[in-house]
């Protein structure tokens, strides 16, 4: 009996070491183990963590998207836009894309066509809208209306009052334009560079004078044929306009 004692303990250690190596029920969790290990392993070709680098993001989705001629500096869309010498090529280029259109669209009212009385009226109408997608009346920087000339007259320019940022005029032999059409067009043009009235026999001093107030930066002035300026309002022009070269 005490020898009997003394194996069983044995017996049971080795029973333990057994089970601890080889025992058959540990095989019934192998699978729950190694999914356990895998799903912090980085290294994994299947481990949750690969997948989700795998993944684009939307935002790298959506440039993939826009091809390449789209994503072009402005600048450089700008120099080729002003290779095009056709107004129409640059209203189709406006329709490309909302990019294209951006840059395109300065090009095109920086010097408005004004050669017939639909593209006036057209021109106009757009200028006087103030909610409009673009702030044209912003954009035009150069105004020719002597293609015109025998139907200008005040009321035509009223619409133009709108812009402001007009740095060259051309209203030359446009003869039934008087003192308050120019005056009307000057007002508030801070940036005019150059004017020319030749041929305006209508024009007094009264709108050489608005000249003198209204454009601190003019650089030109043509009043050939203004038989009614005199020197009294060129010396108040010459006085304000510090600028002046012609």
């Amino acid at each position: 009996m005490a020898q009997l004692r003394e194996t069983t303990p044995h017996v049971s250690e080795t029973a333990s070491v057994s089970s601890t190596s080889t025992s058959p029920e540990r095989a019934v969790y192998d699978d729950t183990d190694f999914f356990t290990t895998q799903r912090n392993d980085s290294q994994s070709s299947l481990g949750v963590a690969s997948l989700r680098d795998m993944t684009m993001s939307p935002s790298h989705d959506v440039e993939d998207r826009i091809p390449p001629v789209s994503r072009l500096p402005s600048e450089l869309l700008i120099a080729c836009f002003a290779k095009l010498s056709a107004s129409m090529d640059l209203r189709n280029c406006m329709l490309v894309s909302k990019t294209w259109s951006s840059n395109a669209v300065d090009l095109l009212w920086h010097r408005p066509l004004c050669t017939t009385w639909p593209k006036l009226q057209n021109v106009a109408k757009s200028v006087q809208e103030a909610t409009s997608y673009y702030p044209y009346r912003s954009l035009v920087k150069r105004l020719n209306l002597s293609n015109l000339s025998d139907e200008i007259n005040d009321g035509t320019v009223q619409p133009f009052v709108h812009c402001k940022r007009i740095e060259r005029l051309t209203l030359t032999g446009c003869k039934a334009l008087t003192d308050h059409g120019v005056t009307t067009v000057v007002n508030g043009s801070n940036n005019l560079l150059a004017l020319d009235i030749t041929g305006l026999d209508a024009v007094t001093d009264h709108a050489l004078k608005a000249v003198a107030g209204n454009c601190p930066r003019l650089q030109g002035l043509n009043i050939t044929n203004c038989s009614k300026v005199t020197d009294e309002s060129l010396a108040v022009v010459a006085r304000s306009c510090r600028h002046l070269k012609r």
